[in-house]
């Protein structure tokens, strides 16, 4: 009877463990389906800034009281039967357009953009991937959204302070904030790749884009052609901020890019650093003592300690997505500044490896050349400094001119 039972239970044990197995099995078809998307995230936030800006063609007025940065909207409610305010314009002025001409300009670039980072978002696929893309979006939100509050407060001033009611009921809508947000991600993500549609010969790459953008966009504004012009720097900066601090990195199970390599100053050009890097420590000296637990920064030895680092490796793909970085520093050492952006008529085969990254052509070419000139400087180290030759003189016949090797070791044997 001892041995039945025991028997019994082996067979049930059994049972459960095949069943704990078939479930596995079948979560990551099941995580899979609850994942897919009708559409990729790129062409529906590239829907959503077309189709809204179409809309506002056709009904200004509508469009502008319920979807524009309106300070009376968003601080009272415009609808007496409605006593809430109407607070998604924080989010939707960023959404579309008031001209058509510049929508027909934005959308394109918030799609081309947008499947850049959609590669990074989706890359681990099923609910992981489902999850990735969500904090891009959350990401993308939270930038408008910061980016909408202090120019909210900036408007109540100047209405306060200026005594002009009407600006306190004029909306205002335009996508440059998303534009510079997205930017800064690619900033972040593929800092040393070169910008499509650009002049090979001016060397802009992506850790150019989100000054050049928000330059271009305040430039506009003070010629009173862009509106909206803030918030192209204010989305410069909370775009920043989120990645710095508040954005969650799960392959380095860390919350923000810490890293040398991402601060603030670094995101403006060699001669403005200095100014930038004093401005920047000044403001996080204050806002840590206020906030400390907020902008506590990681030393670099715990950085150093992770599995992966908060990084992203251009030259390692697998069925079309990019890799991060598996060096346990956070150097951008690994990326490449000649990887093609990704082409949906050519788009780019599994295992394949990128002009420029490590394993091709270019790249054997670039460190071949590099240790020559290394092998070369240290050879001219190692030969003592009152047995370096003089330059021979230009002679007509090559064969009078000295040898210069045997001029050095005879000068060598001699010291000897």
């Amino acid at each position: 009877r001892a041995s039945w039972f025991a028997s019994l239970n082996g067979s049930l044990a059994l049972s459960a463990r095949r069943g704990w197995c078939m479930e596995n099995r079948v979560s990551p078809d099941a995580n899979a389906n609850a994942a897919a998307l009708p559409l990729p995230p790129s062409n529906l936030l590239g829907g959503v800034v077309a189709g809204a800006s179409l809309c506002h063609v056709v009904l200004p007025a509508f469009m502008d009281d319920t979807f524009a940065l309106v300070p009376h909207h968003t601080i009272f409610s415009p609808i007496a039967s409605l006593p809430f305010p109407f607070i998604w314009n924080l989010l939707t002025a960023h959404l579309f357009e008031a001209s058509l001409l510049r929508a027909l300009l934005v959308t394109p670039a918030v799609v081309c953009m947008a499947q850049r980072l959609e590669r990074l978002w989706l890359e681990l696929g099923g609910l992981a991937g489902a999850m990735s893309w969500r904090r891009g979006l959350l990401y993308l939100a939270f930038s408008c959204v910061a980016t909408s509050l202090v120019f909210l407060v900036w408007e109540v001033v100047e209405v306060f302070r200026t005594s002009r009611e009407k600006d306190f009921f004029s909306g205002t809508r335009g996508c440059c904030g998303l534009v510079v947000a997205l930017s800064v991600g690619l900033r972040h993500a593929y800092p040393l790749e070169a910008l499509p549609f650009v002049p090979k010969a001016w060397g802009l790459q992506c850790q150019h884009l989100p000054f050049c953008l928000a330059l271009l966009c305040t430039l506009l504004g003070l010629g009173s052609l862009l509106p909206e012009w803030p918030y192209a720097p204010l989305a410069f900066f909370f775009a920043w901020f989120y990645l710095r601090y508040l954005m969650w990195f799960s392959h380095a199970r860390a919350y923000g890019d810490h890293s040398p390599d991402f601060l603030f100053a670094n995101l403006f050009p060699p001669a403005l650093r200095p100014i930038a890097g004093a401005v920047g420590a000044l403001t996080h000296n204050l806002a840590a003592a206020a906030a400390p637990g907020l902008l506590r920064l990681r030393s670099p030895e715990d950085d150093a300690e992770r599995a992966e680092a908060i990084v992203y490796d251009p030259s390692r793909m697998v069925d079309g997505a990019v890799l991060w970085n598996s060096a346990g520093a956070m150097s951008l050492a690994h990326a490449s500044s000649s990887s093609p952006w990704p082409s949906p008529l050519f788009p780019a085969q599994s295992g394949e490896v990128l002009p420029g990254a490590p394993g091709s052509k270019e790249y054997d070419a670039r460190r071949a050349k590099a240790l020559k000139l290394l092998d070369e400087s240290i050879s001219s180290m190692l030969v003592p400094k009152g047995a370096r030759p003089d330059p021979a003189p230009e002679s007509a016949d090559p064969s009078t001119a000295p040898d210069a090797r045997a001029v050095a070791n005879g000068d060598s044997e001699a010291n000897g």
